[in-house]
């Protein structure tokens, strides 16, 4: 897991993007833009494509609008890309198109993230849109619930990051970004541990007289061995305060690694509604003992509301417990009286 989050977290950083084939420019529902133009009525996809289909002309894809802005003020106004195709697909029309160079590169660069189509209409509200003029690529589009450029490839990340640290498939974007970020963190603290451990045993060796690279057991027998032959008192007892600050390290080493991944993991658990966070101290201890039963309890445990457990409510009195607290005490063997009072207490704190 370890390689696929260091590949993941590298794939985030670099974000090495693709030209998308197809954009989406019309949703297949009525809609309004965000400024509050609108409303327009349900697009017919079926008329629109086979206008496009009869002018048998290509849509342009321009910057900003620049074709409607800067053209009419005597400016460049250059097409970064050519609609060639249109396709109706269930959430609305599609384009397909063919990039041009500067475009392609302004995509695989993520310079823009959405689209803002241009249209005609007729005059009078409901407007019905009449025919796709050309489409602009815009970071402050009025039209925000069509797909952004970058909406399939963000998507696949998030899932192959779920997958990787091991988090249920309801796990939004922020809670796998809180689990990657820990993980990371995990990882840059296990490596500058590591690097003092080893340190650490190139010193127990040398003074031990055997190679640096000599393997724990291997090491371990030559010091006992030293000890009972030729080693002083003084020497045998700086090497046992050296094995002693190694267990150490290694003890902190190990018991910081595993809270770092009891945390995120419980953390995504409550953020998708899986757990009370009133057990958040109590799941993470169990996890930091057995890992793989804590993680497999979680797979099959559904969330406890469709709202999540910010819209948890309990009943009027708040003095009895709703069906899904006696679900949580049953899984969880949880002395009912103490959580009544915590559950209280909690429901308390978010009014």
């Amino acid at each position: 897991m370890e390689k696929a989050i260091n590949s993941l977290i590298r794939a985030l950083n670099q974000a090495d993007a693709t030209a998308p084939d197809w954009l989406h420019l019309l949703p297949a529902v009525g809609f309004s833009g965000a400024d509050g133009r609108g409303p327009y009525t349900k697009p017919d996809a079926d008329a629109l494509i086979a206008l496009f289909g009869k002018d048998g002309l290509k849509l342009a894809v321009d910057e900003n609008h620049s074709t409607d802005l800067a053209a009419k003020q005597g400016f460049s106004a250059p097409a970064r890309g050519w609609i060639v195709e249109l396709q109706k697909r269930d959430d609305g029309i599609y384009g397909r198109v063919e990039w041009t160079p500067e475009g392609k590169r302004m995509m695989e660069a993520k310079e823009y993230g959405f689209l803002s189509p241009v249209f005609f209409h007729t005059a009078e509200a409901p407007f019905k849109v009449t025919k796709l003029l050309r489409v602009a690529l815009t970071n402050d589009p009025n039209l925000p619930f069509l797909k952004s450029l970058h909406s399939k490839e963000d998507a696949d990340m998030l899932e192959e990051l779920r997958k990787a640290l091991g988090l249920p498939e309801t796990a939004d974007e922020a809670a796998v970004m809180a689990a990657v970020k820990a993980a990371h963190a995990a990882q840059a603290a296990a490596a500058t541990n590591q690097t003092a451990t080893a340190a650490l045993m190139s010193r127990i060796a040398e003074a031990a007289g055997v190679a640096a690279d000599t393997a724990p057991d291997v090491l371990v027998t030559a010091i006992q061995s030293r000890g009972k032959a030729t080693a002083t008192e003084a020497e045998n007892a700086e090497l046992k305060t050296q094995l002693v600050s190694l267990q150490s390290q290694l003890t902190t080493l190990a018991t910081g690694t595993a809270r770092d991944k009891a945390e995120a993991a419980i953390g995504a658990a409550i953020e998708a509604g899986k757990i009370v966070p009133a057990l958040r101290d109590h799941m993470i201890a169990r996890h930091m003992k057995n890992p793989a039963e804590v993680e497999t309890e979680l797979k099959v445990m559904p969330s406890l509301n469709a709202g999540g457990l910010g819209g948890r409510k309990l009943q009027e009195s708040g003095d009895t417990l709703t069906a899904e607290d006696d679900q949580v005490m049953a899984m969880m063997g949880i002395d009912p009286t103490a959580y009544a009072a915590t559950a209280k207490a909690l429901h308390g704190k978010g009014n």
